[in-house]
């Protein structure tokens, strides 16, 4: 277990771990988000995280991706190219489902977003709040979307941020090797699934600062 304290009431929040993105056969496989997230065991350690943080009755948060109808489509970027030629994640279907090893249980709340910023609109920093969270634990896809996105709206609310970098992924590793390496160290404390585990159970669990006096977790 590496020397750092665990800051506040942590939430544990995963990223667009959906089937759209996650399963093959999906109509988003081609990005790769989802062979990566098995072959890295970004799955199985979501799971253990998963497991860790309902035994100790901490808040497991979950965020889908959905496309909303009369969608407006910025006219440059490959994103909004592929995503005007497919009709994916619509409400109410499969493809905005957690998948099935992550499922939520009854409690656990589910928040949807459009099209990165998981905190926009939501009502999930309200949430968050309700809950008396001041860490979050970050998981999910894409390093490079949702997941890099979320990490800098966590900072700018002042949350302490960790991110489990075996607990995150990106069909590109190169751009999931650069943003867990040079970018996320700057807003949070990145280490591993096991560490996080470690120390949820050790009970260095430290007071928060006082309201208006968060303090952001660096290496």
């Amino acid at each position: 277990m590496t020397d750092w304290s665990l800051v506040g009431r942590p939430a544990l929040l995963i990223i667009h771990m959906q089937n759209a993105i996650i399963k093959t056969p999906s109509p988003l496989e081609e990005m790769g988000h989802g062979r990566a997230a098995y072959a890295e065991g970004v799955v199985s350690n979501i799971q253990k995280l998963v497991a860790a943080f309902r035994e100790r009755r901490y808040p497991v948060v979950y965020t889908v991706a959905y496309t909303p109808s009369g969608v407006r489509w910025p006219a440059y970027g490959g994103f909004w190219e592929g995503s005007r030629q497919i009709d994916v994640n619509r409400m109410g279907t499969w493809d905005v489902g957690v998948i099935e090893e992550l499922a939520p249980v009854p409690g656990e709340r589910v928040f949807y977003n459009w099209p990165f910023n998981v905190f926009e609109g939501t009502g999930l920093h309200e949430y968050l709040q309700q809950q008396g969270a001041e860490t979050i634990v970050l998981v999910g896809v894409a390093t490079g979307m949702s997941v890099g996105v979320a990490a800098w709206a966590a900072a700018e609310r002042f949350y302490n941020l960790i991110v489990p970098r075996d607990a995150t992924t990106d069909g590109n590793g190169e751009i999931h090797k650069a943003v867990v390496e040079l970018i996320l160290p700057a807003v949070g404390l990145v280490t591993d699934t096991d560490d996080v585990i470690a120390h949820l159970s050790s009970g260095r669990l430290r007071s928060p600062l006082p309201s208006g006096m968060r303090k952001v977790v660096t290496p």
